[in-house]
């Protein structure tokens, strides 16, 4: 009988190679794909200071202007404060982050001159992996910009809500970092807020569970409110908007 030795060794180089193709191609399509993701992210975001840019001619200064990320982007705003004596104007963006907030502020809040701003912004920052100090920098800078261009502005600092992995969209999500992060984070946002005499507001205790997760019944994706989740932050703000 022959020796099947070598043989066998090719077999196993012959899988190896095979292996390592397919983990190349996988990860060559995984970068394509982000990479078209965050152009696509780019491309919202462009798209939207576009549009914020061009109704700003038409708004109506010293109303009240909800600003962050997809969280407020979803907020169908006329739903919930249409019997507001001001009007409300929505200037989320899907996929945004302090430094877009930073980037874009002047077309989204200072040319329209706001008397109340609603903040709810660093879900993105955390789920990107930022860093609390780098985080806080950037929303000081937010806040003080705010206060230096908007004399006598209400500002109401919105806790950054808890996530749920266990819902279908968002299974990758890594909460067991990322919920002790952002309830660290709020509580720097709350410090925050009482220094620069802002209104801290705790959503996140409203719409979390025994363990800190996003209440099943407030969200269908495990990181953004549904309209359950929204009328919680309605409630929670509206009495402060009149």
């Amino acid at each position: 009988m022959k020796d099947a030795g070598p043989q066998n060794i090719k077999i196993v180089f012959l899988a190896m190679a095979i292996v390592l193709v397919i983990v190349a191609v996988s990860t060559v399509l995984e970068t394509n794909e982000l990479v078209n993701d965050n152009r696509n992210v780019q491309s919202y975001y462009d798209s939207k200071c576009q549009s914020f840019s061009t109704e700003n001619a038409n708004l109506s200064k010293g109303q009240i202007v909800f600003i962050g990320d997809s969280i407020t982007d979803l907020y169908v705003l006329e739903d919930h404060y249409a019997d507001l004596p001001l009007e409300c104007y929505n200037r989320g963006i899907s996929g945004d982050s302090t430094t877009g907030v930073l980037n874009r502020i002047k077309i989204s809040l200072y040319d329209i001159e706001p008397s109340i701003v609603v903040l709810m912004i660093g879900t993105n920052d955390i789920n990107g992996g930022l860093r609390e100090d780098v985080i806080i920098d950037r929303y000081t800078h937010i806040v003080d910009g705010i206060y230096a261009n908007l004399p006598g502005v209400e500002l109401y600092c919105m806790s950054i809500i808890p996530q749920n992995s266990q819902l279908e969209e968002y299974t990758s999500i890594r909460i067991d970092h990322t919920t002790p992060k952002i309830m660290s984070v709020n509580e720097k946002i709350c410090q925050l807020a009482e220094e620069k005499r802002a209104t801290y507001l705790d959503l996140f205790t409203l719409v979390a569970d025994d363990n800190n997760h996003l209440i099943r019944d407030y969200s269908d994706d495990g990181i953004h409110l549904n309209h359950a989740g929204l009328t919680v932050w309605t409630n929670l703000i509206k009495p402060y908007l009149y």
